[in-house]
């Protein structure tokens, strides 16, 4: 009897190494696709939050009165989450056919809505609320923006794993550019906007010395170092499936995002002298000068054994110099495209001056600045990526692939940042102005993505996404997505913000 059991324990044992196999394998070796595609599929979150306005502006659906209806959050579920989903799925190849999907009843509902917008301007004017004062005001654009990106990250990380979501969407191996590469990139572009309100405020308080300033930032990122290090004790005694060449052996994306901010800090010095944006660009120089020209760097970046802990991570240790430049043109994008006012120079500089006598080309709107850097990067991108040696490399974090990244983050906020001005009355107020679903899931942005992976987690290992149909891994992820959003809007409704 005894020999029955260990034999059935051997059995088990032999089939879940080999499903943890064919799960390594089905996320390994992968080339991506192409950047055109990547742009369409996720222009699909600028159709649903153009969707959203037209409604919006057009109708009382989603008015003070009814906005926590059950009609109203299921189409703002609609719009912003399924639609990326089926993006991202069976409708991967076709995304113009699923964007007039989704458009067409938003102008028919406007079109046929009995309340115009001039007849809502009278009804509602005199009881939205009155302009933000504040120099640092919430703005829905910036909200649209991160929201739509974590919903998507959030979708990804989940049907990556699933034959109905497209292997050139996943991440590719080491040269060449996917969806999922862009999704990490855009997550640390985004934190570097959001730390740059801090940097602002900084100013004007002098009495933030730059030790004080190291210890802050070091001392907000215990919360995602303990769960850099829950993962990797929990990847490693689960035998959960992972891909080495990833990030190391020990390196995973949690421990990526605890040192960028410290880094950035130990730098500040520097910043006095030299704007960040330019700092950015010349981290990724350096680096890029070391692959392309020092003998036997990048074949020990592919190639080394892993002999010790530097070899082993070296995937993170190293790229950590590109996600460094990433966050740093976040951040030099939070000086223009979060304060309420033109400030100084604040094309390149942090500032709180707003009577000056400054240069026009310096001192900018959001849109002009994003105007301004989107085409700097979208042009170095072009010049690179046509006489560069190599291709993008998010296993690398090279020139091709931070120039890419920021040049694709800033030309989406500032389609965002188009839409509300033009498609949102300025005279509603904030809350009027975004979904639900968008400011849910920005105002607890790692609880989200934290529940995202344990939820991740859980399902792969209670289900064989493998060989799920196309029918039941639809079934599954929209389940998944209706979880995640009705857990962000609870506690978005109930006023529980967490800072992780």
């Amino acid at each position: 009897m005894a020999r029955v059991i260990d034999k059935s324990i051997g059995i088990s044992q032999t089939v879940s190494r080999t499903l943890k196999d064919r799960k390594e394998e089905f996320v390994s070796g992968l080339s991506g696709g192409s950047i055109g595609e990547i742009n369409a599929v996720t222009a699909i979150a600028l159709v649903g939050y153009v969707s959203w306005c037209l409604i919006n502006r057009n109708s009382s659906l989603f008015s003070e009165g009814q906005k926590w209806s059950s009609l109203s959050v299921t189409v703002d579920f609609l719009l912003n989450w399924i639609g990326l989903l089926l993006s991202i799925t069976i409708y991967a190849s076709s995304p113009l056919t699923l964007a007039v999907a989704i458009v067409t009843p938003a102008v028919l509902v406007s079109l046929t809505s009995k309340h115009n917008h001039r007849q809502r301007t009278k009804l509602t004017k005199g009881s939205a609320s009155a302009p933000a004062t504040a120099f640092l005001p919430k703005k829905p654009f910036i909200t649209a923006y991160r929201g739509s990106m974590m919903i998507i990250t959030a979708l990804a990380i989940l049907a990556v794993d699933f034959p109905v979501f497209p292997r050139r969407f996943a991440k590719v191996e080491t040269w060449g550019t996917s969806l999922m590469d862009l999704g990490v990139g855009s997550f640390v572009f985004s934190m570097g906007i959001v730390s740059s309100r801090s940097i602002i405020l900084e100013e004007t308080n002098s009495g933030s010395g730059y030790f004080t300033k190291l210890y802050k930032s070091l001392r907000s990122t215990m919360t995602p170092l303990v769960l850099g290090l829950l993962r990797l004790v929990l990847v490693k005694n689960l035998e959960y499936q992972e891909h080495v060449t990833e990030y190391g052996v020990h390196w995973n994306f949690f421990i990526t995002l605890v040192l960028v901010g410290p880094l950035s800090i130990l730098l500040s010095p520097l910043f006095s002298y030299i704007p960040r944006a330019v700092v950015s660009i010349a981290i990724s120089l350096v680096y890029e000068y070391f692959i392309c020209k020092k003998e036997g760097f990048l074949s020990y970046l592919l190639l080394a054994p892993r002999t010790d802990l530097l070899s082993s991570n070296r995937e993170g240790v190293f790229s950590l110099l590109g996600y460094l430049a990433i966050y740093l043109a976040g951040q030099s994008t939070g000086f223009y495209v979060l304060p309420s006012q033109r400030t100084k120079n604040n094309l390149f500089r942090p500032s709180r001056e707003v009577k000056y006598t400054g240069s026009r080309f310096t001192s900018v709107s959001p849109i002009a600045g994003l105007i301004t850097w989107f085409l700097t990067y979208f042009v170095l991108f072009k010049f690179v990526q046509n006489n560069h040696y190599y291709s993008v490399s998010r296993r690398l974090a090279n020139l091709p692939y931070v120039l890419w990244v920021s040049a694709y983050n800033t030309g989406f906020l500032l389609c965002y940042a188009i839409i509300d001005k033009y498609m949102s009355p300025e005279w509603l107020s904030y809350e009027s102005r975004i979904p639900i679903s968008l400011d849910a899931i920005n105002s607890n942005g790692m609880v989200m993505f934290l529940l995202a992976n344990v939820t991740t987690g859980l399902t792969n290992m209670s289900l064989n996404t493998l060989d799920c149909s196309n029918s039941v891994s639809i079934i599954v992820l929209v389940l998944y997505s209706a979880f995640l959003a009705i857990v962000g809007a609870s506690l978005y409704k109930m006023k529980i913000f967490v800072k992780l």
